[in-house]
């Protein structure tokens, strides 16, 4: 976790994205707990992983704040299995409804292709029964590239091409240049 100075790595009109630290672990082991929140993700961790995830590297995840300092997520920058760019998200019920999730996603897919310049796509993975996560997607401009059988449950795998648009052109809402993957859309 970062001890830094909590410097903002982007902004948008309501929310900051900055590095997860250490006095957010509170926060963090309630995402990785409340069943509510992780209805589709397999449930509350259990406690041996809640342990391991409390001393790993949090590095690639973002806590996403109000400019009050509450947080209202996290995402996570990553890499997905098949080395495409991932973006992955949970939010706080308590901002469910409200926009943060579109908003933050949004700064957040800008920020990973200004961080990752030669990933030409970023995905995100949710389950298809998840239709809040799969509005989120398409709302951001993401389309359907696969669907696949995982964890005992379907799950839909959506993308966006690194737009054309100058870096930090998604934390103030610039052009998305959106297309399928040549792999077809299932």
């Amino acid at each position: 976790m970062s001890t830094d100075s909590g410097e903002a790595l982007a902004r948008t009109e309501r929310l900051v994205l900055r590095e997860v630290r250490a006095h957010d672990l509170p926060v963090l082991e309630r995402m990785w707990q409340d069943p509510v929140m992780r209805r589709y993700l397999g449930g509350p961790v259990p406690a041996e992983v809640a342990a391991e995830r409390r001393v790993g590297d949090h590095s690639g995840g973002l806590m996403l704040t109000r400019s009050s300092g509450e947080i209202v997520g996290w995402c996570h920058l990553g890499r997905y299995r098949t080395g495409d760019l991932e973006l992955s998200y949970i939010f706080l019920p308590e901002w469910w409804g409200h926009g943060y999730a579109r908003e933050g996603c949004a700064a957040a897919i800008g920020l990973a292709f200004d961080r990752f310049p030669d990933a030409p796509r970023l995905v995100a993975v949710t389950q298809e029964a998840n239709l809040r996560s799969v509005r989120l997607l398409q709302a951001l401009g993401m389309v359907l590239v696969d669907t696949f059988e995982e964890f005992g449950a379907r799950q839909v795998m959506y993308a966006i091409d690194r737009p054309w648009a100058a870096p930090g052109a998604w934390a103030d809402g610039g052009h998305r240049n959106v297309k399928a993957s040549d792999g077809g859309e299932k």
